[in-house]
């Protein structure tokens, strides 16, 4: 099964994605970017705290996400009504995006989503043991989500906080129902949870705060790879 570890950035502005995907290049295949507009969560990031060009010169492929020859992108639209704008964020230069159930007012344009960009954009939806968990697998059922990102705290929008033990049933349930679909686990993502949340189903662990709270970032997703018994990085356990 395929194994990966996701640092997660919630940036200030463009310096700050640079600054810190740098860090962890080598490491890993994918990070993720924690775009959040200060209303669906209380704090603001870039772009809703930066230059609106540097979003419309990624569209234009005037500019290119950093690092993109060694990294793909991920962004986790902790924002609301993503679906408003969401030609904008299949066209930033990720390959996966992510939409919170609880966000999102109208399933119809992400249910709409031309098979074209879904071929090179993977469209994720991110759930929290307070949502409704049959809504979520009803919408997963009609195929329009190509993974699950199950949120490991209770409390979306914030890096640092305690893990929530539920998290590791919602897996379980998700991984029964969908054997065959990536479930990723963002929050609480350390080498005291990532094992039993591997053994409940989970492929995909999203960290900020261990990753990039303290030390080497490096040594840090190395450290959560040999927890799992892995010593190649970048690799499949």
């Amino acid at each position: 099964m395929n194994v990966e570890i996701v640092p997660a950035i919630m940036p200030e502005d463009f310096a700050d994605i640079e600054a810190h995907a740098g860090l962890v290049r080598r490491s890993v295949k994918t990070v993720q970017l924690d775009l959040m507009d200060g209303d669906y969560v209380p704090e603001a990031t870039w772009p809703f705290v930066g230059k609106e060009t540097e979003v419309q010169e990624l569209i234009s492929e005037a500019r290119s996400l950093p690092f993109w020859e060694d990294l793909d992108y991920e962004l986790d639209l902790m924002i609301s009504k993503p679906e408003d704008d969401l030609d904008t964020w299949l066209h930033l230069g990720a390959s996966r995006v992510i939409v919170h159930y609880a966000s999102v007012g109208n399933w119809g344009p992400i249910r709409e989503v031309p098979e074209g960009v879904r071929s090179f954009v993977n469209i994720g939806i991110a759930v929290t043991i307070h949502d409704d968990v049959e809504a979520v697998a009803k919408l997963v059922e009609e195929g329009i989500f190509d993974f699950i990102q199950v949120m490991g705290i209770a409390h979306v929008g914030y890096q640092g906080e305690p893990f929530e033990d539920d998290a590791i049933d919602l897996v379980r349930s998700f991984h029964e129902r969908f054997p065959n679909m990536p479930i990723s686990v963002d929050g609480g993502v350390s080498p005291d949870t990532i094992q039993i949340l591997t053994d409940a189903g989970a492929t995909r662990f999203v960290s900020g705060s261990y990753v990039f709270g303290g030390g080497v970032a490096s040594e840090n997703v190395t450290e959560l790879f040999e927890t799992l018994g892995i010593t190649d990085e970048k690799s499949d356990l």
